[in-house]
């Protein structure tokens, strides 16, 4: 139960972390064919319908439909109205695509106000466009806007396998125009006149490129009902600077069963070595009058300030409960010493 609660709390954080990084305004995508704010439609409005489906993750959610009408040229799709940016930093663009039927047209993902990476304008660009790899299959298109005073020419983007979450192939990247604060995000299906074809778009988002964006992995399995979620970067719960923690949980956890890993060379089973040094408790003594603690063990003002690990904690606990038990060997040793010697003299005195 614990862990499928565990679970849970990491996913909706991590889906709420999610819908909270995307720039792009979803809240009128829903199902209809008039339409929406932040979305203006590609090709005619009968070519242009959102409707449930099943999305690339398994689940039932609404889907944009691209259905061309035969006359060719633009065939479904969308246009998203311009979003404030800043040009100086770099911004991830990326969309869920599935094409059904034939491989007639092509399929574009683009965005607008633009330069090539080496700084030539771009009146019309295009992350990726051309026929999708399967049919019936969904497919993650990612593309990078750089900033304006970016001199990288390296493109970052990509076509991801929905299903293995592999990048199939490269997409091209820009790079935003000197002192233009907007962008946007069009996908769209152009030049199919085969009626029978239909073409789905879900989930396009914009986010900066800052650290707090969702991973690539993230988008690709993070919505999965599966058992095992993998994370190939850290994860704060409650909480967005992990810090050097794989995962940060402001909160309280409740759990069956926590396992701490360690190694045999500093598991302190080595206290009952013959060479160990056993301190005598004369020298723990001054120790403890002129630290207030014992030694090895973190002060309260550090604990206080830097926490506790757990498996480091245990470890010093049980080398002090060690250390113990041969004082009391040592003491029980000495006391049967005292008590022959003491039974001796006795015995002596009787005689006399």
């Amino acid at each position: 139960m614990c862990k499928k609660l565990l679970f849970a709390t990491i996913f909706l954080c991590t889906v709420n972390n999610l819908k909270a990084q995307n720039l792009v305004n979803l809240s009128g995508w829903v199902t209809g064919s008039d339409p929406i704010v932040g979305f203006r439609n590609v090709g005619d409005q009968s070519e242009n319908s959102r409707e449930w489906g099943i999305g690339p993750h398994g689940t039932p959610v609404v889907l944009w439909k691209s259905k061309p009408s035969g006359n060719g040229n633009s065939d479904g799709g969308f246009d998203g109205e311009d979003i404030n940016i800043n040009h100086q930093k770099m911004y991830r663009f990326s969309v869920w695509v599935k094409k059904s039927n034939s491989q007639d047209g092509a399929t574009y993902i683009g965005c607008g106000h633009v330069n090539h990476l080496s700084d030539l304008p771009n009146s019309n660009p295009y992350f990726w466009a051309g026929d999708l790899p399967k049919l019936d299959k969904w497919y993650l298109v990612v593309g990078y806007v750089h900033a304006s005073n970016d001199p990288s020419t390296e493109s970052f983007g990509g076509i991801y396998d929905g299903s293995t979450g592999q990048k199939i192939t490269s997409t091209t990247d820009f790079k935003f125009r000197s002192n233009y604060p907007l962008a946007m995000i069009r996908t769209f299906l152009y030049d199919d006149a085969n009626t029978a074809d239909c073409q789905y778009i879900y989930g396009p988002r914009i986010e900066e490129v800052n650290g707090n964006e969702p991973t690539i992995a993230s988008l690709l399995s993070v919505e999965n009902n599966q058992t095992d979620v993998y994370f190939p970067g850290k994860v704060g719960i409650k909480t967005k600077i992990p810090g050097d923690y794989d995962l940060a949980v402001n909160g309280k956890i409740r759990s069956h069963e926590i396992k701490v890993e360690s190694t045999a060379s500093t598991w302190p089973d080595y206290v009952f070595k013959k060479e160990y040094d056993l301190k005598q408790l004369d020298a723990v003594e001054a120790f403890i009058a002129k630290n207030g603690h014992l030694p090895e063990v973190p002060k309260a003002k550090d604990i206080e300030a830097n926490g506790v690990e757990l498996g480091e904690m245990n470890k010093i606990l049980l080398k002090k409960i060690e250390e113990l038990t041969l004082y009391i060997i040592q003491e029980k040793k000495s006391n049967a010493d005292q008590l022959l010697e003491l039974k001796k003299e006795i015995e002596d005195l009787k005689k006399k």
